[in-house]
């Protein structure tokens, strides 16, 4: 399935979500990409163990199927 995302909704990304049957689906965070970890995007020095600000660390993020 296509995910559209950014403030226009004009990004399209291919996921694959798992779906829970009430218009609602899990896919990997895209900010940083399922991992949870946001020290490649914190500026230098990122201190230890940064959360992902998207999905506070857990590496997956809700998304309307």
């Amino acid at each position: 399935m296509v995910a559209y995302l950014g403030w226009w909704r004009t990004t399209e990304v291919e996921v694959a979500p798992v779906r829970f049957g009430c218009g609602a689906g899990e896919v990997p965070c895209f900010e940083c990409d399922g991992t949870g970890d946001w020290t490649p995007f914190h500026p230098d020095p990122p201190p230890e163990g940064v959360l992902c600000v998207e999905c506070k660390g857990t590496g997956r993020v809700l998304i309307s199927v």
